[in-house]
């Protein structure tokens, strides 16, 4: 992960992979954790930016997929996006885009 930040109303992540030099963004428009350490946080709460640049420099070792949900798993923590709307969500819960 390389990037946290918010575009709009979303949250999001910058992942990037050496091997390809292709860099892909990681948007979030539903309710999340990071974990250890946080709790579920909704997209405009605001330690969500603090949640996420816990996991500047991490290197992502597995994605997981169940029901509309996404698990990223960087090293002894993970990203975990609800695949449910919340009240906020204008689009899907997560979607890919370019930076």
């Amino acid at each position: 992960m390389v990037e946290a930040g918010r575009r709009q109303a979303w949250p999001f992540l910058n992942l990037y992979n050496p091997d390809t030099e292709r860099e892909v963004r990681l948007y979030i428009d539903t309710t999340f954790s990071v974990h250890p350490g946080w709790s579920a946080l909704q997209q405009d709460d605001d330690p969500v930016l603090n949640a996420l640049d816990s996991l500047n420099g991490l290197m992502v070792t597995a994605v997981e997929r169940t029901d509309h949900a996404l698990r990223l798993v960087l090293g002894n923590e993970y990203l975990q996006i609800d695949g449910d709307d919340n009240r906020l969500t204008t689009h899907s819960p997560w979607w890919i885009g370019v930076p």
